[in-house]
């Protein structure tokens, strides 16, 4: 198992990519959180321009579902590119 993890015939990045999708989304969910507190606190500042919390409550419900369908599409490319592997190894193994 160690030298099979050391020749890279294999790679493990397939086999990680959901527990790696849930950790980023997992993340996002804690940004767009942090997000929305400080526009929350931002609300609550007199010194803050009239709208500006509702602003950042929306602008932070709204940059989170982007930031969740972009990581999306990246993990979604990283699959693609592996299962291009996949199929350019058994297009050689073919030839041989």
């Amino acid at each position: 198992m160690f030298k099979a993890f050391l020749s890279f015939d294999t790679f493990i990045l397939p086999g990680l990519t959901k527990i790696i999708y849930w950790i980023g989304l997992a993340l996002i969910a804690l940004g767009t959180l942090a997000a929305l507190f400080g526009a929350i606190a931002l609300s609550g500042n007199p010194y803050a321009p009239a709208g500006g919390g509702f602003f950042g409550v929306i602008m932070a419900l709204v940059g989170g579902a982007i930031s969740a369908v972009v990581w999306r599409i990246v993990v979604e490319l990283w699959m693609v590119l592996f299962s291009i592997y996949d199929v350019l190894k058994e297009i050689r193994d073919q030839r041989r």
